[in-house]
């Protein structure tokens, strides 16, 4: 028989409440194993040696758990304490310095919700089995019952915990996805590029993008300036523009507006691979619609344009300038909150003198919240006219008084006055706002926005009390009816878009997916569409908040908001601003083929799953997107 004085030395004694200690390391351990055996297929396509690393430690995990209810020793305790704490430290040097070996040696990995998980679990487990190693527990009648219940908090929290980490697991970034695979007969993207004629006349730019000290802070530019150059080119010239990547990182090009020729989209994973770290690449495309357009990367572009990569691109017509006066370009940029306009924070002075006309060309470039609203400019001092949006000239614009233009990211607007005899004229930013979260209301509710503002001329300006109470532009109920071919037109393909919200992990993280028909990208369906069709798009937005919907490549006749037709000009624009749980109904002509981008261009919303692509039946792209290229075009 054998006693409490000739029982081996290493054996942990089974205990009543110490067999609680060692269930809980046990059930969290297997936990950890799980999540490791989980990711280990990803890794293993990625970089082998980490695969292998995920298998045997899971693997190991797991022996070594069974080994330890089945017979606990102090050795077994030890040894699983630093089987957890190894990839706990492996971990923390991936995520600081980056590890010496792998597909980006000594580049730091971001922080993912599945390995946080895991670490907290196995620290847990560590201490737990440390703590059994050094204080064994001490000889009782074992309750079964009274053990069970000890554990159960941990066996619940393992359990949570692991379906979570692996759903995370099993929900991460696409290796691969193509949004339209090739075919036998079908053409590539890569070939839709802009013929060449004899004696064209070229407009050559270079843009070299990379790190710049802008005010104390480190800013990814183009050419050293946030925003980017103005690009100013002559309509029907082709435009050359050469992107020189500087960055620490791939980019790419994109024309915001512009129609042109699909390889030259500038789009990652879709029309291009993204331009590798210290590599170029060379856009054409001619300049055939005159108008207000503007340029930014489309890799990662939720954190590229908010760091700097963006600036404006301005086609005049043949004659060379507009019939006004003065003709000038106003970006805002920034965040919700905290706008600048062409890099000056505060106030923005432009020459004008009395009796002049002046063009403005709004340009929204603001990085807005979750909530997307749009930034909504005010002209105060002399009336103006709406003369374009999104480039595209109105028909007959009227006279308007003081009155707030929203433009949501992405959007442009035309405004023309005639400044006065005596006295400037001002420009001041508003914002508008739409589903606002308890934590926003929280940290943020109370903060004044700081937005800037232009002044033109000397003098005072005739400010209105509240600017924000000047009324809303309505582009429905604007100028004069002119022929619109394609609103006029039956359409051949009609398709609803419902964009909507919810919670769920999403590339391996939880977060309020955004979704279009119930799906969030890359799982939404395309639209397909045939050359010479006339689409037309039902957009339903069941969200609190703002929307604006871009087309790359196209221009969207614009049919009726909330079902009611619209009224006076016909309004042609490549973004439409869909208001909280509006509805709006446009139409294009399908005359680009391609493969092209429709997404919210609130990057947050992009960024969580609010893009699709229209597809043309017969073109396909040899690029793709997801971890395994480094395409990521949101």
């Amino acid at each position: 028989m054998i006693n409490a004085a000739t029982k081996p030395h290493s054996a942990l004694r089974r205990p009543t409440f110490g067999g609680v200690r060692l269930y809980s390391a046990a059930l969290l351990t297997l936990g950890a194993a799980l999540i490791h055996l989980a990711v280990a297929p990803d890794h293993l396509t990625a970089y082998l040696a980490f695969g292998l690393f995920f298998l045997t430690i899971g693997s190991l995990q797991i022996v070594l758990t069974v080994e330890i209810v089945a017979k606990p020793t102090r050795k077994l305790a030890l040894a699983l304490a630093a089987t957890s704490l190894a990839p706990v430290a492996v971990w923390c040097v991936s995520r600081t310095v980056g590890l010496p070996i792998g597909p980006t040696p000594g580049v730091p990995e971001g922080i993912g919700l599945t390995d946080v998980i895991c670490n907290v679990m196995e620290i847990i487990a560590s201490v737990l089995f440390l703590h059994l190693a050094v204080r064994p527990a001490r000889l009782s009648v074992r309750r079964v019952w009274l053990v069970a219940l000890g554990s159960l908090p941990s066996a619940l929290l393992s359990a949570a915990m692991t379906a979570l980490a692996v759903s995370a697991a099993m929900s991460g970034m696409a290796e691969a996805v193509n949004a339209a695979p090739p075919t036998v007969g079908t053409t590539s993207v890569a070939k839709l590029v802009e013929a060449r004629t004899a004696q064209e006349p070229e407009d050559r730019f270079t843009l070299t993008a990379g790190v710049t000290t802008v005010d104390g802070q480190d800013m990814w530019t183009y050419n050293g300036t946030v925003p980017g150059p103005e690009l100013r080119v002559t309509q029907g010239h082709r435009v050359q523009v050469t992107l020189v990547n500087h960055l620490p990182e791939s980019t790419t090009l994109h024309w915001h507006g512009v129609t042109l020729p699909n390889a030259e989209d500038g789009v990652a994973g879709v029309t291009q691979d993204a331009v590798p770290a210290g590599q170029s690449a060379t856009y054409e495309f001619v300049a055939r619609e005159a108008g207000t357009y503007w340029y930014h990367s489309h890799q990662q572009t939720e954190q590229q344009v908010q760091r700097g990569l963006f600036g404006a691109l301005v086609v005049e017509s043949t004659s060379g300038r507009v019939a006004q006066d003065r003709d000038y370009t106003v970006m805002l940029h920034g965040n919700s909150g905290q706008v600048s306009i062409n890099g000056v924070l505060d106030t923005l002075h432009l020459n004008a003198r009395p009796g002049e006309t002046v063009r403005l060309r709004l340009i929204n470039a603001v990085v807005p919240g979750m909530d997307g609203g749009p930034e909504a400019p005010v002209l105060v001092g002399a009336p103006f006219r709406v003369v374009a949006l999104d480039g595209r000239d109105l028909h007959a614009p009227d006279l308007l008084g003081p009155t707030r233009v929203p433009l949501g990211m992405g959007q442009r607007a035309d405004v023309v006055f005639t400044m006065p005899a005596a006295g400037s004229v001002q420009l001041i930013d508003t914002e508008e706002v739409g589903e606002t979260s308890f934590v926003q209301k929280l940290f943020g509710g109370g903060k004044p926005p700081r937005l800037a503002s232009v002044t033109l001329g000397e003098g005072p300006a005739s400010t209105p009390p509240n600017a924000t109470e000047a009324p809303l532009f309505d582009l429905t109920r604007y100028g004069s009816p002119d022929l619109d071919p394609v609103a006029l037109a039956t359409p051949d393909v009609t398709t609803s878009i419902v964009l909507d919200k919810h919670p769920a992990v999403r590339d391996g993280r939880p977060e309020l997916v955004h979704t279009i028909n119930g799906e969030a990208s890359p799982n939404v369906p395309p639209i397909t569409v045939a050359e010479g069709q006339i689409v037309h798009l039902h957009i339903v937005n069941n969200t609190a908040e703002y929307h604006p919907m871009h087309l790359h490549g196209h221009v969207l006749s614009v049919l009726a908001k909330n079902g009611v037709a619209i009224e006076g000009s016909p309004v042609h624009i490549d973004s439409v601003l869909v208001g909280p749980h509006e509805t709006w109904d446009v139409a294009f002509a399908a005359n680009n083929p391609g493969i092209w981008m429709f997404h919210c261009h609130v990057l947050l919303h992009a960024g969580m799953g609010m893009m699709t692509t229209i597809n043309y039946v017969g073109v396909s792209t040899p690029f793709e997107m997801g971890a395994r290229s480094g395409n990521l075009p949101e």
